[in-house]
């Protein structure tokens, strides 16, 4: 899971994906935004979709997507024939994670609105009513509060693009449980993650949504190197030093043995699929070293 607005250029987006493919991972995704999200920092912001692109047309196996796509920077009607298009062009490698936005200065800065969440969660609901039936192959004919759409998309997709919704916030688990493909959620405790898979569980009945985990994360071998790795990733955003209290904001965090721990918990609770938050690119050791780990327990 990239961030390329933390700094990233499109050829290191490109360079990652083939990295992941290399190595056997199942998926690359990256975040969709606009602006940079550092404090104050003025870097590379590459702009998703174009980068997504890039990838299918580097990368043969692996699958890929937005992790997500907020349904305020894109008519939705317009996201669902982008997602189409390339996943077609992919041979149906697309996954289309879609969400409400949460970082107002990027909206702001390209003219969007950005109003409260309630109302962005009304748009979201809206959003994937019209997206949802395109990106399986149908048409549709939606008006609504916020977005109306009367369409097709061609090319039609390779049966259907896989959606991704994601949140804790129960109405969002609500809107998983009835649309998604997957359910995704980012850097939950496990009680956390227990009691929102409480609410799919209770409205998806014989639907089958899949269940993945977004998270930063920080692995070493040594114990100087975990604590030299914590104090890196903690000094720049006011976070705890402390490995439990890393953990306790849904970090995974330890050394070799300690980091499976937290997998296979999470894996008994309910996960099917991770995604690993790649925040410090430079770092090529830790995640050489979260290849090797993720390829002794498979």
């Amino acid at each position: 899971m990239l961030e390329p607005q933390l700094g990233m250029s499109v050829e290191d987006v490109v360079e990652w994906a083939l990295y992941a493919e290399r190595f056997d991972y199942g998926y690359i995704m990256r975040s969709d935004h606009l602006s940079p999200t550092s404090r104050g920092e003025i870097v590379d912001s590459p702009e998703c979709w174009v980068t997504l692109g890039l990838i299918a047309a580097s990368t043969k196996r692996i699958r890929f997507g937005p992790l997500v796509s907020p349904v305020g920077f894109r008519n939705p009607a317009l996201l669902a024939r982008m997602a189409c298009t390339l996943d077609s062009f992919a041979e149906g490698r697309l996954l289309l994670g879609v969400g409400a936005g949460w970082v107002p200065g990027e909206f702001a800065a390209q003219g969007y609105d950005f109003p409260k969440f309630r109302v962005r969660r009304e748009q979201l609901l809206e959003a994937v009513k019209i997206i949802r039936p395109l990106t399986e192959g149908k048409s549709v004919d939606f008006q609504g509060k916020h977005f109306s759409a009367q369409t097709t998309c061609l090319p039609k997709p390779k049966g259907k693009v896989k959606l991704i919704i994601g949140g804790k916030n129960r109405a969002v688990v609500e809107m998983a449980a009835a649309y998604a493909d997957e359910w995704n959620v980012g850097n939950p405790t496990i009680d956390t993650f227990r009691d929102a898979k409480k609410i799919l569980d209770a409205k998806t009945a014989d639907r089958r949504v899949a269940i993945s985990r977004m998270s930063s994360f920080i692995i070493a071998e040594k114990k100087s190197d975990l604590e030299r790795r914590i104090l890196k990733y903690s000094t720049p955003r006011g976070a705890p030093t402390a490995p439990e209290k890393l953990r306790e904001r849904g970090v995974l965090c330890g050394d070799v043995d300690e980091f499976v721990a937290q997998l296979n918990a999470f894996t008994e609770a309910g996960v099917e699929k991770f995604y690993f938050q790649v925040l410090d690119t430079q770092d090529k050791p830790m995640l050489e070293l979260l290849t090797q780990t993720l390829k002794n327990e498979t």
